[in-house]
């Protein structure tokens, strides 16, 4: 009995719609129909019918400009089931829900997808005023602590980079909103190795922020402290909790090989 062709089973259609979503990469995060259609190697007619599928079925969307198209949430949520299975992540669980053992705060994990934080983890605290969000979901990360941390791997050039064009807008007293005063931030921010903010998206939270970094020394995730005003802003507290988010995030990165240098 003859061996079947395996290119027997591929659907050419099915095979290009996902090529399209592999075209969206960290540097190329919008493609025009003709970027498409050219990467692709077929027509424009044929580029647009998948085009729409996979903007139908929720797989990408319209960019700003309403000409390019842009991954969207539902590429995304397959992109978390592949996160929530990789060892980062499982190396980081026992850490984080220690973090919030010892200090009976609202622990969490975030990566970042282009502007926004992603949460992956979260260690519930009991506390009757604690941090509400759940694992998958999105915030601005120029307005969060993780996201400042998450933005503290790029370069001030880098940041400036993905938020041109950007609106900065304004969630509390204390969000930068405009580009300067973001990379300033962020500036320092990267130098301090940590960060805190207050009341950003709820009256009465904190949260306390370091970065992940893997094998490579790049940022790949970070984590927080979230809890109520009450418990965490008094001085001698927020230097305790801070050294214990510093000293966790550095243990994950251990974990994840890396070394700091000198």
């Amino acid at each position: 009995m003859s061996e079947t062709d395996p290119n027997t089973y591929i659907a050419p259609a099915l095979q290009r719609g996902l090529a399209i979503l592999e075209l969206f990469t960290p540097q190329r995060r919008t493609l025009s129909l003709t970027d498409i259609a050219k990467a692709l190697g077929i027509g424009r007619a044929s580029a647009y019918r998948l085009v729409f599928t996979l903007e139908h079925l929720g797989y990408i969307g319209r960019a700003g400009d309403g000409k390019s198209y842009r991954l969207a949430p539902r590429s995304m949520q397959l992109g978390y089931h592949y996160l929530s299975g990789l060892d980062g992540i499982e190396v980081a669980i026992p850490y984080i829900d220690g973090l919030r053992d010892s200090t009976q705060i609202s622990a969490h994990m975030a990566v970042r997808d282009g502007t926004e934080v992603v949460y992956v983890y979260r260690a519930h605290s009991h506390m009757t005023l604690s941090s509400n969000i759940a694992v998958g979901y999105r915030l601005p990360a120029h307005a969060t602590a993780m996201g400042r941390m998450l933005l503290s791997g790029l370069t001030d050039e880098a940041v400036a980079q993905l938020y041109t064009g950007v609106r900065l807008d304004r969630y509390s007293d204390t969000t930068a909103v405009t580009l300067t005063s973001l990379i300033q931030e962020v500036a320092e921010d990267r130098k301090r190795g940590w960060t805190m903010n207050r009341s950003s998206f709820v009256s009465g939270i904190v949260a306390i922020a370091a970065a992940i970094r893997d094998h490579r020394g790049e940022v790949i995730a970070a984590i927080n402290l979230s809890g109520p005003s009450a418990v965490m802003d008094q001085p001698a507290t927020l230097d305790h909790l801070r050294t214990k988010v510093v000293e966790t995030a550095d243990a994950i990165s251990h974990q994840l090989g890396y070394l700091p240098r000198g």
